[in-house]
């Protein structure tokens, strides 16, 4: 028996629970906004197209080395398709450093200045002799913790050097449209803040589609957001639920995302629903990180009782295209 099958806990459609939305600059719409859906409704999986993408993590995945340029679309079913260490964006966000400075040599590391870890790329791992990466029995381990003193010197001044942890992407390798799903474990403790999304090829934002989030001291909630310009009220919608056991077994986080409505699922039952905003008909890219937050952040900084090393367990990462969105 593996750790998957050790761990696994299915969510049922009774122990869903919907906690309420979160809206920034309106009203946000009922978290079942798809006419005939219900809470709880299983994933219909008939017209998915097979084989589609699919990381199982036998092997510690071969991040691609070197700068990351932007570049056209690729499909992620590409054979040349390799995971990307670190964030890939190409210019700054609003109000905060590049995530990879522009015209700085590799090693390089990418850092949110509301957060208290970076996240090294694959120079920067080779050079400091150390990775948050980490794979056993088919399990892909993320790990935030102190940094050691190999890689330290690495880091670039004014970054933060309270903890290093790792984030990966599949740019320029996308998507429009189909199923999008990871199965993993995640890490309980203030400040611990694993997250599942997607970003757009094109490197704009927003929009951006959010999976799962979950804040380390309230492991028991999903959250589940949409951002977009194209909203009539504010840009961002989000929407918790209650699911038990999150940080203690391995689950599924889905979005089935489509040219008319987006739904996404705990455990392939749905826990929301809403119309495909007008902004989210692109190629989009996949993230995943472990974050550890700041005195300023939505999940706060760790405490006392933060453990560390912290571990984001990811058993699998898939994606398939639907015939209906073809």
């Amino acid at each position: 028996m593996n750790a998957i099958q050790q761990h696994a806990t299915a969510i049922t459609r009774r122990s869903l629970l919907v906690l309420g939305t979160a809206v920034i600059g309106g009203q946000a719409p009922p978290v079942i906004a798809v006419p005939d859906d219900a809470l709880g409704d299983a994933l219909d999986t008939r017209d998915f197209i097979t084989p589609g993408f699919v990381t199982d993590f036998r092997t510690l995945p071969r991040f691609a080395s070197g700068r990351v340029h932007p570049g056209p679309p690729r499909p992620l079913t590409d054979p040349a398709f390799k995971w990307v260490a670190g964030y890939v964006h190409a210019g700054a966000s609003p109000g905060l450093p590049p995530y990879v400075p522009l015209g700085k040599p590799f090693p390089a590391f990418s850092w949110l200045s509301s957060e208290l870890a970076t996240y090294p790329n694959a120079d920067a791992i080779d050079a400091g002799r150390y990775t948050p990466f980490s794979v056993a029995d088919g399990v892909l381990t993320i790990t935030a913790d102190k940094p050691p003193a190999s890689i330290q010197p690495l880091i670039p001044a004014g970054y933060a050097r309270d903890y290093i942890s790792g984030a990966m992407s599949s740019y320029p390798f996308s998507q429009t449209y189909g199923y999008f799903e990871m199965e993993a474990r995640v890490p309980a403790g203030k400040g611990l803040w694993p997250a599942f999304w997607l970003l757009p090829a094109d490197l704009k934002w927003p929009p951006e589609i959010d999976v799962m989030e979950i804040l380390g001291d309230k492991p028991d909630t999903l959250y589940t957001t949409l951002h977009s310009r194209r909203f009539d009220h504010g840009t961002m919608h989000g929407y918790p639920t209650k699911g038990a056991g999150l940080a203690t077994g391995f689950h599924r986080y889905g979005v089935d995302w489509g040219p008319e409505h987006v739904r996404f699922y705990l455990d392939r039952r749905l826990v929301c629903s809403q119309p495909t905003p007008a902004d989210w008909h692109a190629p989009f890219y996949l993230l995943v990180n472990l974050a550890v937050g700041g005195p300023h952040s939505w999940p706060g900084a760790p405490d006392s009782n933060t453990p560390f090393p912290a571990r984001f367990d990811i058993s699998a990462i898939r994606a398939w295209q639907r015939r209906a969105y073809l």
